[in-house]
């Protein structure tokens, strides 16, 4: 869009241009504020002398613009939602034309009815102010002041300023707003005037306007009246919600109670008869088992409602980690067969792992969050099967696949037991619900397990569900989507027996740093058929300790991440003691940092996590039995 200047005597502008450089040059002392005296001087002399409305708009845009320097200015009105060029400086042939150069969003306009809006050019878009392409230029400042006075009923002024400075429009703001105010005051009388010269046109005018403001006050009382009703349905809603919470809550209180008690008294009760007289090993050992169990039922129900509340109240973060999928089943498999409520049962019952995946298959997740799901499901199944079985499993979803990505996969539990009545199998993911089922009675519980399991399993990006039939036991089924990773190419597993005949480490000696307890039995029996003799180090400060004393190590196997000091710092401190003792780091699964780090403080090699059976052999035979290579 090209601008063009309107034709005006330089002597004027020069005069008004002097005026200002003379009075900016009294006194330095009084110059911070005269520039706002100048302008509101310069401008309101226009405003008294004016007597047509029509121009005295594009009369204040145009000796504010040569004062300040402005390059544009424009002013708009917006009537039922459209804009209007009402006039601008320089002169535009777009005046009085639906096209306003830019739009303003709905949030502005609502921030302009409070007074004026100042945006940086740089953030035009993010304020809401939006410029057409046609302009062709960027702005350094955009102000924006508000005005309505009888013909204009919403309107606003716009400067546009380019050039930085020290003193843009922003600073004048409150002289603006103040000149707006004497010059809407103006049109207001000039209209007011030009009304009583003119009765008949004037009286027209009004009763249309009075007409147009009642279809309005018409409009948005319908508009008010819809909400009203809206509101109050929505209000009705939540006061029936509130209502349905608090007889549920009342209900969780009354079976918390309930939980509670029972195992409290086997706590106090049994703990008043340890201290009894006379009472043989045998009799305290199983007092002890029954305080044990009690305590444990206890901090279950706690656990289960400080979770619920964490979960309402979105206050539980994941922390996602990737290891292998069948060693943490068999894991939770084992700590399930030694639950002192499965070995009640262990004679009808039996307990079923069925993992149909590869052992090397990594599984990618919140690991504590997963085995929550689990134990709540698994405990579950355990509490309502009286016989018969209990199985624990997991599969890909998928089951044709070529790529190397990652896939779905599907949890269950299943059972024997005693099953859930199809019409009260939607309730039992529902907080606060408890399946009230005389069978159910007998087994108790708070009833929250399955939706503590149903959050988790949504948090996670999941899916949960059942199959069930009233005395035919229950399935329960959840997915993880895109959670687990299956290699492409495995090498094929060996027997322990193959495996004592390919790694012969008998009279070598190897430190395994490691601060979990569960990776340490695992890499031990991964060790164990070949013969080496295994010490540890719990943290990297022992394992410095334990090199200084025992020059017998041949390798050592550091992991990483440990407590007091980390596997870097432990691995440095070795080096200064034996230059070429070799060192295996075992880094975070696909951390690439984490693998340069470990040869930058002198790792002779690495190993993954989750660690690869065959690969870590291989690794260590390759320091242990040097000659076979």
């Amino acid at each position: 869009m090209v601008f063009r200047m309107v034709t005006k005597e330089e002597s004027v502008i020069n005069e008004l241009k002097l005026r200002i450089k003379l009075l900016e040059k009294q006194n330095e002392q009084m110059a911070e504020g005269m520039d706002e005296k100048l302008l509101l001087w310069l401008v309101t002399e226009i405003i008294t002398q004016a007597d047509n409305k029509d121009k005295l708009l594009y009369q204040i845009l145009e000796r504010i613009s040569v004062i300040r320097n402005i390059p544009i200015s424009l002013c708009c009105a917006i009537e039922n939602n459209d804009y209007k060029i009402i006039s601008g400086y320089p002169s535009t042939n777009l005046t009085n034309t639906d096209d306003c150069l830019f739009s303003l969003s709905t949030s502005l306009i609502e921030k302009l009815k409070n007074g004026p809006s100042y945006i940086s050019g740089k953030d035009m878009t993010k304020a809401g102010f939006v410029m057409n392409s046609d302009l062709n230029i960027e702005p350094e400042l955009i102000s924006i002041f508000p005005f309505h006075c009888r013909p204009i009923p919403f309107g606003f002024i716009v400067f546009i300023e380019t050039e930085p400075s020290d003193k843009n429009i922003e600073m004048f703001g409150n002289v603006i707003s103040r000149i707006l105010t004497i010059a809407t005051d103006k049109i207001d009388k000039l209209v007011l005037l030009e009304e009583q010269t003119k009765p008949e046109v004037a009286t027209g005018i009004k009763i249309k306007e009075e007409n147009l403001e009642l279809y309005h006050f018409n409009k948005q009382l319908k508009k008010e009246i819809r909400e009203r009703k809206l509101k109050e349905k929505e209000l009705k809603k939540k006061i029936e919600i509130t209502k349905n919470n608090d007889e549920l809550k009342t209900t969780l209180l009354n079976n918390i109670s309930h939980e509670v008690r029972t195992p409290l008294n086997g706590i106090l009760g049994f703990s008043e008869l340890l201290r009894q007289n006379g009472i043989s090993k045998e009799e305290k050992n199983k007092y002890i088992n029954i305080i044990k169990t009690s305590g444990r039922s206890i901090l279950k129900i706690v656990d289960d409602v400080l979770d619920l509340g964490r979960i309402e109240t979105r206050d539980i973060e994941l922390h996602m980690e990737e290891f292998p999928v069948t060693h943490f089943l068999n894991e939770l498999y084992n700590s399930y067969k030694e639950d002192d409520l499965y070995k009640q049962k262990e004679k009808k019952l039996e307990l079923r792992l069925n993992v149909n995946i590869s052992s090397s298959t990594i599984i990618r997740t919140d690991k504590r969050r997963l085995k929550q799901i689990l134990d709540n499901l698994i405990g579950n199944a355990l509490k309502f099967t009286e016989e018969g079985y209990v199985e624990i499993g997991c599969r890909v979803k998928e089951k044709d696949f070529t790529d190397n990505g990652w896939k779905d996969l599907l949890f269950f539990v299943k059972d024997s037991g005693i099953g859930i009545p199809k019409k009260l199998q939607d309730a039992v993911f529902e907080k606060f619900m408890k399946i009230e089922y005389d069978i159910s009675k007998h087994y108790g519980g708070t009833g929250l397990g399955l939706t503590i399991a149903k959050k988790i399993v949504e948090k996670l990006g999941g899916k949960i569900w059942l199959n069930s039939s009233l005395g035919e036991g229950t399935e329960l089924y959840f997915t993880l989507p895109e959670s687990v990773f299956i290699p492409a190419k495995q090498e094929p597993s060996l027997s322990t027996i193959e495996l004592k005949n390919k790694y012969k480490w008998a009279g070598k000696t190897v430190l395994v740093v490691e601060d979990d307890e569960m990776s340490l039995i695992f890499l031990d029996e991964i060790l164990k058929p070949t013969g080496v003799r295994i010490l540890h180090a719990a943290n990297g400060q022992l394992a410095v300790h334990m090199i200084k004393n025992h020059p017998e190590i041949d390798l050592v196997l550091m992991d990483i991440k440990l407590p007091e000091m980390d596997g870097f710092e432990a691995t440095r401190k070795i080096r200064e003691m034996k230059e070429k003792l070799p060192v295996i780091a075992q880094t975070a699964y696909a951390m690439a940092d984490d693998k340069r780090k470990s040869i930058e403080v002198g790792c002779s090699d690495y190993i993954t996590k989750p660690v690869n059976r065959q690969l870590l052999l291989k690794t260590m035979d390759k320091f242990l039995n040097p000659e076979a290579e």
